[in-house]
């Protein structure tokens, strides 16, 4: 009993040590789809997807990337779509 209390106990306070990292998902030149975990803290997670979008849009021009939206997907995945300017 003492063991799986030690082994929850572990994986709570490792889940709070996730990295975030960033993956585009889609691009198109006007617009950039960027994946980050749900498991780590959501301005972390705004902070790198951001940076991401920033660097795919600069890529060929001088655009920015102008957050949009935010939807939900499965594995606790979150899709942020910014809009290149």
């Amino acid at each position: 009993m003492k063991v799986t209390i030690r082994v929850v106990l572990a994986l709570a306070v490792l889940s709070g040590c996730v990295p975030t990292t960033a993956t585009v998902s889609d691009y198109n030149g006007a617009s950039v789809k960027v994946q980050t975990s749900n498991l780590a803290p959501a301005k972390e997670q705004m902070a790198v997807a951001q940076k991401e979008a920033d660097r795919i849009c600069a890529i060929g021009t001088s655009k920015s990337a102008e957050y949009a939206s935010t939807r939900q997907l499965p594995d606790y995945v979150a899709e942020h779509l910014f809009l290149c300017l």
